[in-house]
């Protein structure tokens, strides 16, 4: 019989009050702000406004900002005429529904959507970082 090798997992550590979702840590403000504030609260904690890969992050998202009917700003707004997350990355229309595209306004999530709002709306915000990994 011949033995298996199997590496162990790393362990997945957040700071205080971060939330571990899947692969990556989340937190929730306590406060409301227009977006370009959330985005630099986001920066001064060396994290960003959320960007969703994927439908299982939105799912995680939703879980993390709960069931309320209050928007919180995500990652994501209206760049040279076209969607896109604050990592440069594009929207995933396919994925998340079609938004209109309006200067000055930045995406939303509730009720497990993504949504546009005027960029100067005060919203809570979801930041996200990547965890620290522990190895064995």
């Amino acid at each position: 019989m011949e033995a298996m090798s199997l590496s162990p997992a790393a362990c997945l550590l957040c700071p205080q009050f971060w939330r571990l979702l899947g692969d990556r840590c989340y937190r929730l403000s306590i406060e409301k702000g227009v977006w370009t504030r959330a985005q630099k609260e986001c920066e001064y904690q060396q994290s960003q406004l959320v960007v969703l890969r994927n439908v299982a992050e939105r799912d995680e998202l939703k879980a993390m900002a709960g069931v309320g009917n209050q928007p919180v700003w995500i990652g994501l707004q209206v760049s040279r005429n076209e969607w896109q997350w604050v990592d440069k990355s594009s929207f995933n229309s396919t994925d998340f529904g079609h938004l209109p595209v309006v200067e000055n306004h930045c995406g939303t999530f509730k009720n497990s959507q993504v949504e546009e709002d005027e960029c100067n709306g005060e919203h809570e915000w979801v930041c996200q970082k990547e965890p620290l990994r522990l190895q064995p």
